[in-house]
C-alpha cells in the first residue's frame, strides 16, 4: 500500500468555511472517481491547547502500489482534481506540500 499525503492551504481570499466546502462538497467527489484509489481522508486542524495550525487540511490518498498510483496519474479524472485545484487552494508550491510515503504500520503487542 502506498499513499500520498498533502498539505492544504487555502486561497487568502476564501474563508476557512468556504475552503472546506469546496474540499469535502466538490473536491472530494473528484477524487474518489480517480480510477485505483482506495481510500481518501480529509483531516481538519483542530486548535488542541490553543496551538494555531498552519494549515487548512491533511489530504490522505491510499493506492494499492506505486503503479496503480502513476497510472491514477495519468487519467482524466486526476486532471480534472488537479484543475480544480485553483478553485480553493492557494496556488504556490510553498503553499502546499505533496509527499508520497509507503506506510510502516507499528502496533503495541503487550
Amino acid at each position: 500500500m502506498i499513499k500520498t499525503v498533502t498539505v492544504l492551504h487555502r486561497r487568502t481570499d476564501l474563508t476557512s468555511e468556504q475552503f472546506h466546502d469546496h474540499w469535502r462538497d466538490q473536491h472530494a467527489p473528484l477524487v474518489l472517481a480517480i480510477p485505483g484509489v482506495r481510500r481518501y481522508v480529509q483531516g481538519r486542524p483542530t486548535a488542541l491547547d490553543q496551538v494555531p495550525s498552519t494549515c487548512d487540511g491533511i489530504a490522505e490518498v491510499w493506492y494499492d502500489d506505486e503503479e496503480s498510483m502513476r497510472e491514477a496519474f495519468a487519467t482524466p479524472e486526476y486532471a480534472a482534481l488537479i484543475d480544480d485545484e485553483k478553485n480553493f487552494m492557494a496556488s504556490s508550491t510553498f503553499e502546499m506540500e505533496f509527499v508520497c510515503v509507503r506506510e510502516d504500520e507499528l502496533s503495541d503487542r503487550r
